[in-house]
């Protein structure tokens, strides 16, 4: 009887619409020159997870944590519904099935500090130079390598010795001590040091992106999503001037815009290809026009599915990471498919400038002496863009 009971109060709750619902996980993650375990801190996010949960009807779960690495992991199987991090983990995340919603007010800008003794006085005079950094997953070196990454080296090639330190504090002292000839911080922490070291110098200041953001889950249904938003722009002074302590500054709305460009950090193939050419989706019509042969480097499937007419496919098979410092001794490609004449003109190919296929296609034939590469870094996605027309089948 009893059973007959619960089963009916149960379908009536269902079809009235009224479920129970499961928490909503939030995972927040300082950046490396925040201090995690303070009881300050544990306290300030207790708070912001009550005030969310108040603001969307259902609890919030509040995990927090200070390991980026293992948090990039746990984005990839989708295991948080909300993240609250620093910049490139959101833009990492944006590849993985989130959205960001808001971002801080207060952006984070890298700066490279010199000795004047060092003789660095930019980042094209600091090549060979000892350079000391923050954690390696901090957004500060992950900033500074993805930018030698996109210049198409990497720090550990570009600099005489690179040297990372667990404290913020550490670097700062790595360079007063004689350790670093230059280091990297944030602009907030190279001000201050300024101030006191008339010695020191800013060598050179990287683009300004968010301090930090929160995304969402794509499965997160819309009204908690707004919800969440809505809330988070809407803090009382109180709890902001809460997380300004915290290096946090008042949230404002964001979108994947936002943090577009650190998305691209450390991700992207690099931006220049020594020896090589670069050419957009229309030069590339036109080299096509005049009988260039184009090869397309992606997996068979993915060239059936769609690509250039007239693209010639002939898989790279990558087995390398995906990073600058690569081995393609480990790689595949059947070269005997392409022109044997070095000089002769060819365009590689694949799925954008995420994509490493054409990029490490057109290093492989650099290296043996090809003298007329062309790569086509944006591929596909700009060939669509710009209106061209696409084959399907081969």
């Amino acid at each position: 009887m009893k059973i007959r009971w619960f089963a009916t109060v149960c379908a009536l709750l269902l079809a009235c619409g009224v479920q129970a619902r499961d928490d909503l996980v939030l995972n927040i993650t300082l950046d490396y020159d925040q201090e995690r375990d303070h009881v300050t801190t544990q306290t300030v996010f207790n708070d912001l997870a009550k005030y969310l949960s108040g603001a969307v009807g259902q609890p919030v779960k509040l995990i927090m944590t200070q390991n980026a690495e293992r948090v990039g992991e746990r984005v990839r199987t989708g295991s948080f519904a909300v993240l609250l991090a620093p910049s490139q983990l959101i833009g990492q995340a944006m590849r993985h099935g989130y959205t960001p919603i808001v971002k801080t007010r207060q952006d984070a800008q890298v700066q490279l500090l010199a000795t004047k003794a060092s003789q660095v006085r930019n980042l094209e005079t600091a090549r060979g130079k000892r350079i000391a950094l923050p954690h390696r997953e901090s957004l500060v070196s992950f900033l500074v390598n993805g930018e030698m990454n996109a210049r198409g080296t990497s720090a550990g090639t570009y600099f005489g010795q690179v040297n990372y330190m667990t404290k913020y504090a550490a670097v700062l002292y790595a360079m007063e001590i004689g350790q670093a000839d230059l280091v990297a911080v944030k602009e907030d922490t190279a001000r201050g040091w300024l101030a006191k070291n008339k010695n020191v110098m800013v060598a050179h200041t990287f683009p300004a992106v968010p301090a930090a953001g929160v995304a969402v889950s794509d499965k997160l249904d819309a009204v908690t999503r707004d919800k969440l938003s809505k809330a988070l722009t809407q803090i009382d002074k109180d709890l902001q001037a809460r997380l300004l302590r915290l290096k946090l500054s008042a949230f404002v709305a964001a979108n994947a815009a936002d943090f577009e460009y650190v998305s691209t950090r450390g991700f992207y193939t690099p931006e220049v290809l020594p020896g090589g050419n670069i050419p957009n989706a229309q030069q590339v019509k036109n080299l096509l026009a005049q009988g260039v042969k184009l090869f397309d480097v992606r997996p068979q499937a993915h060239y059936r599915e769609a690509h250039i007419p007239g693209a010639i496919n002939v898989t790279y098979q990558m087995n390398s990471p995906k990073e600058v410092d690569y081995d393609d001794s480990v790689d595949a490609f059947d070269i005997s498919k392409l022109p044997q004449d070095k000089n002769t003109p060819i365009i590689f190919q694949c799925n954008g400038a995420e994509c490493w296929y054409s990029y490490k296609a057109a290093r492989y034939m650099l290296k043996r002496g090809y003298t007329k590469i062309y790569w086509f870094r944006t591929g596909l996605p700009a060939w669509k863009e710009a209106g061209y027309p696409l084959a399907k089948g081969g």
